[in-house]
């Protein structure tokens, strides 16, 4: 039964990909987020975390602390949180931590510049947020 859904899967992925909808192949991987899965989209590394907006929010703050990233401008509702803060190099980060559930937080990290998009400190930023819990 495994085999088969696993077959089934990837058909599924397959024919996503080829008919185009990249919608569908991202809501696809974000599926398995909750899993330790990263979504790339659009130069984001998306990852949902099975811990509360409280506990994400403090993991985010410090990790952008000890990577010596600054906080430049915070915009705060009840259930979501979007950073623009900026390496000791000068580079961008913007980083948005959502709700997606009593005990589900999903965490959007973009670092560099439009074009630009640097994937390997954004997976760095979500190791350590990671680590922190």
């Amino acid at each position: 039964m495994k085999k088969r859904m696993t077959h089934f899967t990837v058909l599924i992925c397959a024919l996503l990909f080829v008919s185009g909808c990249t919608a569908g192949v991202a809501a696809l991987a974000g599926a398995g987020t909750g899993a330790g899965v990263y979504t790339w989209v659009k130069g984001e590394l998306i990852r949902a975390y099975p811990q509360s907006f409280e506990q994400t929010q403090t993991a985010v703050y410090e990790t952008l602390k000890s990577m010596s990233i600054t906080i430049d401008e915070k915009t705060e509702t009840a259930s979501k949180v979007s950073l623009k803060a900026t390496q000791g190099d000068g580079t961008p980060v913007f980083a948005t931590i959502d709700t997606k559930d009593y005990n589900m937080t999903e965490v959007s990290v973009r670092c560099g510049r439009i074009g630009y998009w640097d994937r390997e400190t954004a997976e760095k930023i979500h190791a350590k947020i990671l680590a922190s819990f």
